[in-house]
């Protein structure tokens, strides 16, 4: 016995050290790229988090700890190009190791199977997405037959890994859980999509959003807001109102607030709140949630990723000076062409940028204004804005010209006009915005497609060589 119990001893120390250790995951960079700059999430609580992220840069490897105390999702996304992102599932006192080529994540080192796995299972970016493959039958059983044998294919993979010891049993309810969330998501997206609201309800049969166990799979609060948004259409007649004054984040988050307590209710708040601020529509009524979401969670962590957009969102709604080098045009309503438009400006060279308030993209272009402004004030050249925003967003289009303090001419399209972009920009009637264009003095549009004011070098060449 004396010989049999150090060793015994040592062993459990071991154990236990490494049960009790950080997740770690290194990644390698096997690319011709100098330099690797990415961003990962980090899990709050049970909660699976995209909220919380830490960014890092590194030459030939990146190393850094997750501290869960179970199993979680972590996302890694490359800065440089956001569209390259991974989400794979960690647990503590494992290592994960992963090569990254400058266009794709990968596991090679064996052991990894589970993620391995978890990686090559197909993601859609939203349920809605998924949910057009399954709205070829109108009944809700039918429906959830196909997803839940999709479901058990994918299950099918940890299934052999859990028998085998090769995962533990809480990994293994963690993806089992996310790929059950994933389920009644798309179920509930093919209710929105058929309208029915007889799938909507079937989709949430049996399901307990104050739960833990789905708190951290992926799609978390996808399901939430779809179980929210579902309750609300049973009371459509009513909300009316407050979803014409603009509370529709207010209305989602007071049906959270009926279903969800601890740290659930703290999440989806959360990301309620910081998904409709990403979108930067500066809806007046994400202040009050604000400063009712810090005053309940005065030491949340969620507060770090919220705090900015608060403040800009205040800043929009700040009392403004319209700059004189704005100018709003007057009567486009009834331009029904490009050619017609441009008569305005007959004998100048102008640089057109189309956008609307609600792209992203096109928002993010308005950080280089000063120095587009410089560029075509030097090389003479007029600026031309035109939103493709509906009537019902003209306060809030001249509310976005003056907080970006957007120098030139703005005019807001009319259908016609629409129309006339639609077919200028591709012959199938498509259209994506930000669309930038240069005319000559003839009021001819000789580059349909010009470079973005975010590629400066590229658009004063291109300015340069319109004579």
């Amino acid at each position: 016995m004396r010989r049999i119990l150090p060793f015994a001893f040592t062993s459990i120390f071991l154990l236990f050290a490494a049960c009790s250790r950080d997740a770690e995951v290194i990644v390698k960079n096997t690319s011709d790229i100098p330099e690797m700059v990415l961003r990962h999430s980090v899990p709050v609580g049970h909660a699976n988090s995209v909220l919380i992220q830490d960014t890092l840069s590194g030459t030939n490897e990146l190393r850094f700890r997750i501290a869960a105390k179970q199993p979680a999702f972590v996302s890694l996304q490359d800065v440089s190009n956001p569209s390259i992102i991974v989400y794979f599932p960690v647990q503590r006192g494992e290592t994960y190791k992963l090569d990254f080529d400058g266009s794709t994540f990968s596991f090679e080192e064996p052991g990894q199977d589970a993620q391995r796995f978890y990686i090559a299972i197909p993601r859609y970016g939203h349920p809605q997405m998924e949910a057009l493959s399954y709205t070829g039958d109108t009944d809700p059983v039918l429906v959830r037959t196909k997803l839940d044998s999709v479901r058990a294919l994918q299950m099918a993979l940890f299934d052999s890994l859990l028998r085998t010891r090769k995962i533990s049993q809480q990994m293994f309810e963690l993806i089992a859980a996310d790929r059950e969330c994933n389920v009644r998501s798309v179920m509930a997206q093919v209710g929105v999509l058929l309208s029915s609201e007889e799938i909507q309800t079937a989709a949430f049969e049996g399901f307990n959003p104050d739960s833990d166990r789905m708190l951290g799979a992926l799609g978390y609060f996808d399901l939430m807001e779809a179980y929210a948004s579902s309750k609300l259409m049973e009371r459509r007649e009513e909300i009316m109102p407050m979803v014409r004054a603009g509370q529709i984040n207010t209305l989602l988050i007071g049906e959270y607030k009926k279903v969800l307590t601890g740290e659930r209710l703290e999440s989806a708040y959360a990301c309620q709140w910081c998904f409709a601020a990403i979108q930067r529509q500066y809806e007046k009524e994400l202040i009050p949630l604000y400063e009712e979401f810090k005053h309940t969670y005065p030491n949340s962590p969620y507060l770090a990723a919220m705090q900015g957009y608060y403040e800009e969102i205040c800043a929009f709604h700040a009392p403004k000076n319209l700059s004189d080098d704005i100018q709003f045009m007057t009567d486009t309503e009834d331009i029904s062409t490009m050619e017609a438009l441009l008569s305005r400006f007959a004998g100048k060279k102008v640089y057109i940028d189309v956008w609307a308030t609600w792209c992203g993209p096109c928002k993010d272009e308005f950080a280089h204004e000063g120095v587009l402004h410089g560029l075509l004030e030097d090389k003479g050249y007029e600026m031309l804005y035109l939103s493709v925003d509906k009537d019902r967003d003209d306060s809030r289009w001249r509310e976005m010209v003056a907080y970006y303090q957007l120098r030139g001419y703005h005019a807001r399209v009319g259908k016609a006009l629409i129309s006339d972009l639609l077919r200028l920009f591709d012959a199938d009637g498509t259209m994506s915005i930000p669309w930038n264009m240069i005319v000559d003095t003839q009021g001819h549009i000789v580059q349909l497609h010009a470079p973005r004011p975010s590629d400066t070098e590229a658009l004063s060449a291109a300015l340069d060589s319109v004579k």
